[in-house]
């Protein structure tokens, strides 16, 4: 899938070496070599990338799972576009890419969860090819990595 300045991978071992080059806002924090091959050393790991001029400009992680009573699933992680490449249609071009991809490993459904006001993400979830369900969910987060209990 591409469009006439970009095209979309699915990131691999064998070509992991794109990510050699990403824009700076792409991804939270810089991309580590050790970090990269455990992704990807996982099958259920799933990265796509956009690369505009040889530099990864939009990115999309999920992971692929399954659960007891329920079969193939996946979860979308993040999605991220440079700054100097949003609202060029990218995010949405990641998020039909990955949904895609889902659909070709025979999961049954895909869900991601945004910030109520995030508007730039919730305009994006909606742009997708699949009409995504209108549902209200909390999501909590807990800091693992912080001072512990209180």
């Amino acid at each position: 899938m591409s469009t006439p300045d970009v095209t979309l991978h699915l990131v691999t071992p064998e070509n992991a070496h794109l990510l050699g080059s990403v824009a700076p806002d792409v991804f939270d924090n810089e991309v580590r070599p050790d970090l990269l091959r455990e992704f990807l050393g996982n099958p259920m790991n799933h990265l796509v990338v956009a690369v505009a001029g040889g530099t990864v400009v939009g990115m999309a992680s999920a992971i692929s799972y399954v659960h007891p009573d329920k079969p193939l699933q996946l979860f979308v992680n993040e999605v991220g576009v440079a700054t100097a490449h949003r609202r060029r249609g990218i995010g949405k071009l990641l998020m039909d890419f990955l949904l895609d991809h889902a659909e070709r490993l025979g999961c049954t459904d895909a869900w991601l969860g945004t910030e109520a006001d995030n508007v730039a993400a919730l305009a994006l979830y909606r742009a997708t090819r699949r009409r995504p369900k209108e549902e209200q969910v909390v999501v909590f987060t807990y800091d693992l990595a912080g001072a512990g209990t209180t």
